[in-house]
């Protein structure tokens, strides 16, 4: 692994951070500032990285220093990326979630949006969902499958269809750069994405997706990265449009990011809820006061926008909170507050509900474009630390797609393979320093699924398939590379970057889900069957 050093501030970074970029320098491009000064879109733009290279779609600004080994990416263009809510949160007048509690309104559906306490953003449209239990009126989805099999999703996002039959809710949110208002898209017929009300939306002038929803009860929502060691000011929100495709006749969008070192687009999300109001924190002290009522529960994540500064490599400043408050101004911590004081700040509550732990079992799924890659890290789907550093070894468990050789020989042939991003490295097999043959390159498709199987213990499953037509294969079935086990999975969940928010990588996503618990073959074999039935490309 590559050295590390601590960070002296969180604007001046040098070092290969985990699955992040070597000698990469990130600083503010000038985004748009939320409160309590957390820029929206400042991105990684530096010197002295390397240009994109190999792979179709591997898209890079050209002119980058080459890095050796690699070539400068040729052909694509960057998306424009438009201009993105300040950290990804809901518009104005939208009810903030407070650690993931579902508030009072009656019973989630399975796969529902949470009633009261829930996201409404402004100009979109809340989830309605179906009573729990009821039988869904739409096609039979992973997450059915997954339901079915006791392995719930914990987490469950698509840009392109329901992944339950009861969901009905927002897929997704847009926002259009022209006034800055927003707008969710919702279920339409069949299933999917009822696109009709982004083309009319967002007609004239760029849209971007600052919340893919999440179709789970859980309410794990992801929102674009505020704060990560390589995103100290932010990451950036796809360009709505950019990845266009046609599933079962249906036009839809997917989440696409280009990614090379000094040229990526930074489109990075991840769970988190930013609190509304500020809060006032003093070094040493447990109490915390917030400018507006709070609802938290015990043990709530949370991480103040002052102390981001003092962030060092392997960790972040969170304050937990001690006990339940609701409706209250004033929250305990449990231990005392070490980073420093602010009258008043930003604070996001990091809480996720239901995502695996620890050495907790948990599997997870994805759809991508199979064409669009690079051989950076990190373009990722899955289970990340809460706190948007490199936590260390095992403290991540990702689905990787790309052809990456940063860390270890990868697979057979030249990639793009599936991997696991399961910190420090993305990983073919348990080999770091010879070739994982069982590992071969995914060829010959349009688009494909991806799997990653964690179960508690020394072991991880990868799996391949073609997302249009056949079965499954066994990419690797084996041990974890030394010193991944036991696993410490952080429990957020991410999309389009590594866990410390490394977004060299290029990529383009459509759907995805973690469960809790580990899923049999045969409920692997179904999953990848529903995903063929969904019509991708046609």
């Amino acid at each position: 692994m590559k050295s590390k050093v601590a960070m002296a501030a969180p604007v001046v970074l040098s070092v290969l951070m985990g699955c992040g970029a070597p000698n990469r320098a990130p600083s503010s491009n000038g985004g748009t500032s939320s409160a309590g000064g957390v820029s929206a879109s400042g991105g990684n733009s530096a010197g002295g990285g390397s240009g994109g290279a190999g792979g179709s779609d591997r898209t890079a600004s050209s002119g980058g220093a080459t890095q050796p080994g690699g070539t400068t990416g040729q052909g694509g263009s960057v998306a424009s990326g438009g201009v993105s809510s300040p950290g990804g949160n809901a518009g104005a007048g939208g009810v903030v979630f407070s650690g993931g509690k579902t508030g009072a309104g009656g019973a989630t559906g399975a796969g529902g949006v949470n009633a009261s306490g829930g996201v409404n953003a402004s100009g979109g449209a809340t989830g309605s969902g179906g009573t729990a239990g009821s039988t869904g009126t739409g096609p039979k989805g992973p997450c059915d499958i997954y339901q079915a099999g006791s392995t719930p999703c914990a987490g469950a996002h698509s840009t392109v269809r329901a992944l339950y039959s009861s969901y009905t809710g927002p897929l997704y949110q847009l926002q259009r750069a022209s006034d800055k208002t927003t707008k969710d898209v919702l279920v339409g017929s069949g299933g999917y994405a009822d696109t009709s009300v982004q083309d009319s939306f967002c007609s004239g002038t760029t849209c971007t997706i600052p919340i893919i929803y999440d179709q789970s009860p859980n309410g794990n929502h992801l929102r674009v990265v505020w704060f990560s060691h390589w995103l100290p000011t932010g990451g950036t929100a796809a360009n709505a449009t950019t990845a266009k495709i046609t599933i079962a006749g249906h036009t839809v969008y997917g989440i696409k990011t280009i990614g090379a070192f000094g040229t990526t687009t930074n489109v990075a999300y991840r769970t988190g809820t930013q609190l509304s109001g500020t809060a006032s924190v003093a070094k040493g002290s447990t109490t915390v006061t917030f400018s507006t009522p709070q609802t938290l529960p015990a043990n709530s994540p949370l991480m103040f926008v002052a102390a981001v500064a003092s962030c060092g490599t392997y960790s972040c400043p969170m304050s937990f909170t001690a006990a339940e408050i609701n409706a209250a101004n004033t929250v305990t911590l449990k231990a005392a507050y070490d980073g420093p004081s602010a009258s008043s700040t930003v604070t996001w509550n990091q809480a996720t509900k239901g995502v695996a732990t620890g050495d907790d079992p948990e599997a997870m799924y994805s759809v991508f474009d199979a064409k669009s890659y690079n051989q950076y890290c990190c373009f990722d789907y899955g289970n990340a630390e809460q706190d948007g550093v490199d936590d260390g070894a095992a403290t991540m468990e990702a689905l990787y797609f790309g052809a990456s050789t940063q860390f270890q020989s990868g697979g057979a042939g030249t990639g793009p393979w599936m991997g696991a991003d399961i910190e420090n490295g993305m990983f073919e097999c348990d080999t770091p320093n010879s070739v994982c043959t069982t590992n071969t390159s995914i060829t010959g498709m349009s688009y494909v699924t991806g799997m990653l199987k964690g179960p508690s213990g020394n072991t991880m499953v990868l799996k391949a398939g073609n997302a249009q037509s056949g079965a499954l294969e066994t990419k690797w079935n084996g041990k974890r590379p030394p010193g991944y086990s036991p696993m410490k999975k952080g429990g957020a969940i991410i999309l389009a970057s590594g866990g410390d928010g490394s977004t060299a990588g290029t990529g383009t996503w459509f759907e995805g889900a973690i469960t809790a618990g580990l899923p049999t073959d045969a409920t692997d074999d179904a999953i990848q069957a529903n995903v063929v039935a969904a019509g991708y490309g046609k």
